[in-house]
Protein backbone atom coordinates (compact mmCIF):
# COMPACT_ATOMS: atom_id res chain seq x y z
CA UNK A 1 0.00 0.00 0.00
CA UNK A 2 1.44 3.37 -0.50
CA UNK A 3 1.51 6.05 1.39
CA UNK A 4 1.34 10.04 0.59
CA UNK A 5 2.96 12.13 2.84
CA UNK A 6 0.89 15.61 1.19
CA UNK A 7 -2.22 13.74 2.58
CA UNK A 8 -2.89 14.18 6.47
CA UNK A 9 -6.35 13.01 6.73
CA UNK A 10 -7.41 9.71 7.14
CA UNK A 11 -9.71 7.10 4.02
CA UNK A 12 -12.64 8.18 6.32
CA UNK A 13 -12.70 11.95 5.50
CA UNK A 14 -13.24 11.06 2.23
CA UNK A 15 -15.90 8.78 2.60
CA UNK A 16 -19.01 10.82 2.25
CA UNK A 17 -22.37 9.25 3.43
CA UNK A 18 -25.42 10.11 1.27
CA UNK A 19 -28.71 10.08 2.34
CA UNK A 20 -31.71 9.84 0.80
CA UNK A 21 -34.12 12.45 0.60
CA UNK A 22 -36.77 10.48 2.42
CA UNK A 23 -34.45 9.62 4.80
CA UNK A 24 -33.73 13.26 5.53
CA UNK A 25 -35.96 15.56 7.60
CA UNK A 26 -36.75 18.81 6.57
CA UNK A 27 -34.17 20.45 8.12
CA UNK A 28 -31.30 18.27 6.94
CA UNK A 29 -33.38 18.55 3.32
CA UNK A 30 -33.25 21.81 3.10
CA UNK A 31 -29.54 22.30 4.07
CA UNK A 32 -28.50 19.70 1.62
CA UNK A 33 -30.52 21.30 -1.45
CA UNK A 34 -28.76 24.78 -0.86
CA UNK A 35 -25.36 22.94 -0.78
CA UNK A 36 -26.22 21.30 -3.95
CA UNK A 37 -27.23 24.73 -5.55
CA UNK A 38 -24.46 26.64 -4.64
CA UNK A 39 -22.49 23.78 -6.13
CA UNK A 40 -24.60 24.17 -9.67
CA UNK A 41 -26.81 20.89 -9.31
CA UNK A 42 -30.22 20.64 -10.33
CA UNK A 43 -32.49 20.14 -7.58
CA UNK A 44 -35.94 20.58 -8.98
CA UNK A 45 -36.87 16.90 -7.59
CA UNK A 46 -35.39 17.51 -4.09
CA UNK A 47 -37.19 20.29 -4.22
CA UNK A 48 -40.49 18.89 -5.19
CA UNK A 49 -39.49 16.12 -2.07
CA UNK A 50 -39.10 19.15 0.37
CA UNK A 51 -42.59 20.93 -0.37
CA UNK A 52 -44.14 16.88 0.15
CA UNK A 53 -42.91 17.01 3.25
CA UNK A 54 -44.91 19.79 4.44
CA UNK A 55 -47.73 18.42 2.29
CA UNK A 56 -48.20 15.15 2.36
CA UNK A 57 -49.16 15.15 6.44
CA UNK A 58 -51.87 17.41 5.69
CA UNK A 59 -54.03 14.92 3.81
CA UNK A 60 -54.93 12.87 6.71
CA UNK A 61 -57.28 16.31 7.49
CA UNK A 62 -58.50 16.37 3.92
CA UNK A 63 -59.48 12.99 4.24
CA UNK A 64 -61.04 13.38 6.91
CA UNK A 65 -63.05 16.42 5.44
CA UNK A 66 -63.82 13.82 2.29
CA UNK A 67 -64.89 11.21 4.48
CA UNK A 68 -67.55 13.56 6.06
CA UNK A 69 -70.18 13.27 3.23
CA UNK A 70 -69.48 9.41 2.93
CA UNK A 71 -69.98 8.97 6.57
CA UNK A 72 -73.67 11.32 6.44
CA UNK A 73 -74.82 8.69 3.69
CA UNK A 74 -73.60 5.17 5.13
CA UNK A 75 -76.74 4.56 6.26
CA UNK A 76 -77.82 4.08 2.71
CA UNK A 77 -75.24 1.70 1.92
CA UNK A 78 -73.20 -0.87 3.34
CA UNK A 79 -70.14 -1.06 5.16
CA UNK A 80 -68.49 -3.13 2.22
CA UNK A 81 -69.42 -0.47 0.12
CA UNK A 82 -67.58 2.35 2.24
CA UNK A 83 -64.06 0.48 2.98
CA UNK A 84 -64.76 0.12 -1.13
CA UNK A 85 -65.36 4.04 -1.85
CA UNK A 86 -62.46 4.51 0.51
CA UNK A 87 -59.94 2.29 -1.18
CA UNK A 88 -61.06 3.61 -4.23
CA UNK A 89 -60.34 7.22 -3.05
CA UNK A 90 -56.89 5.72 -1.80
CA UNK A 91 -55.81 5.11 -5.02
CA UNK A 92 -56.91 7.95 -6.82
CA UNK A 93 -55.10 10.39 -4.43
CA UNK A 94 -52.05 8.12 -4.88
CA UNK A 95 -52.29 8.21 -8.69
CA UNK A 96 -52.54 12.04 -8.80
CA UNK A 97 -50.21 12.73 -6.14
CA UNK A 98 -47.17 10.29 -8.30
CA UNK A 99 -49.07 12.20 -11.46
CA UNK A 100 -48.26 15.82 -10.01
CA UNK A 101 -44.42 14.60 -8.25
CA UNK A 102 -43.73 13.69 -11.70
CA UNK A 103 -44.85 16.90 -13.65
CA UNK A 104 -42.88 18.82 -10.94
CA UNK A 105 -39.84 16.54 -11.09
CA UNK A 106 -39.86 17.22 -14.81
CA UNK A 107 -40.20 20.79 -14.48
CA UNK A 108 -43.41 21.15 -15.52
CA UNK A 109 -45.16 22.70 -12.35
CA UNK A 110 -43.33 24.76 -9.93
CA UNK A 111 -42.12 22.43 -6.85
CA UNK A 112 -44.71 23.90 -4.46
CA UNK A 113 -47.91 23.49 -6.74
CA UNK A 114 -46.61 19.63 -7.60
CA UNK A 115 -46.36 18.82 -3.80
CA UNK A 116 -49.71 20.57 -2.75
CA UNK A 117 -52.10 20.16 -5.60
CA UNK A 118 -53.08 16.53 -4.87
CA UNK A 119 -53.95 17.82 -1.34
CA UNK A 120 -55.95 21.08 -2.94
CA UNK A 121 -58.25 19.16 -5.41
CA UNK A 122 -59.41 16.67 -2.91
CA UNK A 123 -59.67 19.22 -0.50
CA UNK A 124 -62.04 21.06 -3.10
CA UNK A 125 -63.78 17.49 -3.75
CA UNK A 126 -64.49 17.17 -0.35
CA UNK A 127 -65.79 20.41 0.78
CA UNK A 128 -67.90 20.25 -2.65
CA UNK A 129 -69.11 16.97 -1.39
CA UNK A 130 -69.76 18.10 1.92
CA UNK A 131 -72.38 21.41 0.96
CA UNK A 132 -74.20 18.99 -1.82
CA UNK A 133 -74.84 16.48 0.99
CA UNK A 134 -78.85 17.16 1.87
CA UNK A 135 -79.08 18.10 5.89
Amino acid sequence: MATFPVVNEPPTYFKKEVKQSSEMNYGELRRYIRDLQQSGFDVVRLRVQLQKKLAFPVITLVMAVLAVPFSLSAGRRGSVTGVAVAVGIAVVYWTVAGLFEAMGNISQLPPVLAAWSPDLIFAMVGGYLILKVPA
